[in-house]
């Protein structure tokens, strides 16, 4: 992703959703037979020792005996043999992040003592990249009428358009296309850690990958050997408190942007308001005012390209390039833009085999997972327009006067909009009987706030340890030395934390890409408008 580019969004709400029970998913492993993988090497330059596989799975695994599919796996062997723990099994989140991808990436992510002593084994999840990929035709997206409402019959619109997506790529997906819950995955993950002939699961999940880690956890406790959780979701939150904490999330993401702008010689906007800035941007994006002249003719700007831009500098932060942005957006006369240019994107799809699947997808058709899997993971019921406009402007009201709403939380509710059927609907996480979790989070994260840690940790109770980074940004294995060593002497040695463990902020003004963040998926990546564009274009999203 270029940081400080102006980034659209596309917002969101539903209709009366019931929440379902989840159904009853079989333990198939000690009934059914240990597969093999047959690892064969990648091929990658950048990782010449990894090697890729597959590994065949029941599409419902209520039925293992049923119709199947191959799951793309990666890993990158243990570098000290003699020093062998076992397997780390790796997600990046999304949901539709490749752990193929993350896998081939490991030896830039993880410190070399975890590298020595784990094989590092990423999967592609079911309807994702080389695992069968959940498929929809351009020509239904393009259908798309936008999910910003100001009246019923725009709301009624979304849904109707909703239907006719889920039907359109169920049609070119397959039966996988109501089996792509997490609870499966998390099947899928033990059918691997047996395969890989580990007694316990190792597991270091990112962002939408910690809800594999809790599910897994609370499902074969006894698997459990440890499951480290960066940038954590809540599985246990309804529609109006998954919009307000991610809202609130949002704004103190954007607090803390200030207060570092405030602080900072290296903030274009230092010696301003930057607040007072914003809010009168704000102001001329509603009124159709912010518009941006260029050689190739003009541009408005609206306020969703504003708050969108706000949440996504969160990630990093890219602090430094949203100031400059915002102060060329007041007057573009006054300061030079910079060119931001992070190199060649990363292929989202992963190597070798999930390159392969790819090559051989229709014309017309584009992999669209996002709201196959959230919208099987999350029942977010919105009682028709006037709940929904009760929803958005309480939020702005309440937790986020300046940035008004948590951006993925209301596209996640557009997304499933109409949706009545949801296999893995939210519940509280209880992971009794297995060995403590450790759930990390970043003070200042607005997809993954820190009020979704603090909840996770209250539900595991004493099964689980809380580790505060007191900076900003999303994913945190890798920030600092101490981050580094505390989840590295929990993956080797299997040691906790005392509770209230904290580790101090980098400085912001020192900034470097973080190597665990070109594995996640960028926030505004998700949406309808945004698979479009990647499609058209003919690549993946910057």
């Amino acid at each position: 992703m270029k940081r400080g580019a102006l980034l659209p969004l596309i917002l969101v709400p539903g209709l009366a959703i019931p929440l379902m029970a989840p159904p009853a998913l079989a333990d198939p492993l000690p009934e059914t037979p240990v597969q093999n993988i047959d690892w064969e090497t990648c091929g990658e330059e950048e990782s010449p020792d990894a090697e890729c596989g597959t590994l065949t799975v029941p599409i419902d695994w209520d039925d293992p005996d049923g119709e199947t599919i191959d799951l793309a796996l990666a890993r990158i062997p243990a570098s000290d043999s003699d020093a062998r723990i076992g397997s780390l099994v790796i997600n990046p989140g999304g949901p539709g992040g490749s752990g193929v991808g993350f896998a081939l990436a490991a030896p830039r992510i993880f410190s070399p003592d975890v590298l020595d002593r784990f094989d590092i084994v990423g999967f592609d999840p079911r309807g994702v990249g080389g695992s069968h990929p959940v498929l929809c035709s351009l020509e239904t997206m393009e259908d798309d009428p936008g999910a910003l409402f100001d009246n019923r019959t725009e709301l009624d619109a979304r849904a109707a358009f909703n239907e006719d997506l889920r039907e359109d790529c169920r049609e070119h997906t397959g039966p996988l296309y109501d089996h792509v819950d997490s609870l499966s995955v998390v099947h899928d993950i033990e059918a691997i850690r047996a395969a890989v002939g580990d007694e316990q699961l190792s597991f270091f999940g990112v962002s939408y990958g910690t809800l594999m880690g809790q599910q897994y956890a609370a499902t074969y406790p006894e698997r459990v050997r440890a499951v480290v959780l960066d940038s954590v979701m809540d599985h246990d939150l309804d529609t109006r408190q998954y919009l307000s904490t991610q809202a609130e999330a949002a704004q103190d993401s954007f607090d803390a942007f200030v207060a570092w702008c405030e602080d900072s010689t290296q903030c274009e906007l230092n010696g301003q308001d930057p607040r007072a800035l914003w809010t009168d941007l704000l102001k001329r994006a509603d009124a159709g005012e912010l518009v941006i002249e260029d050689p190739d003719g003009s541009w408005e700007v609206t306020a969703q390209d504003l708050i969108g831009m706000a949440f996504s500098s969160g990630y990093g932060p890219g602090w430094h390039d949203f100031a400059s942005t915002l102060a060329w957006l007041d007057d573009p006369e006054s300061i030079e833009l910079p060119v931001v240019d992070d190199g060649p994107a990363e292929s989202a799809d992963g190597p070798a085999g999930a390159a392969e699947a790819a090559d051989e997808i229709p014309d017309g058709l584009v992999p669209y997972p996002y709201p196959a899997v959230l919208c099987n993971d999350y029942s977010l019921p919105v009682r028709g327009y006037g709940d929904w406009n009760a929803l958005m402007r309480s939020g702005e009201r309440l937790v986020a006067p300046d940035v008004r709403y948590g951006m993925l939380a209301v596209d996640d509710l557009a997304n499933c909009l109409g949706q009545t059927d949801v296999r893995n609907p939210q519940a509280p996480t209880d992971v009794s009987g297995s060995e403590p979790l450790m759930v990390i989070n970043s003070l200042h994260d607005p997809a993954t706030g820190y009020n979704w840690a603090v909840n996770l940790a209250d539900q595991l109770g004493d099964d689980g340890v809380l580790v505060t980074y007191e900076g900003a940004g999303h994913g945190v294995y890798g920030r600092t030395d101490c981050t580094t060593e505390i989840v590295d002497d929990y993956l080797i040695h299997q040691k906790l934390p005392d509770v209230g463990t904290r580790c101090e902020a980098a400085p912001v003004d020192f900034e470097e890409p973080l190597p665990l963040l070109e594995a996640v998926p960028d926030p505004d990546v998700e949406s309808v408008a945004d698979v479009l564009s990647r499609a058209q274009s003919g690549g993946d999203r910057e």
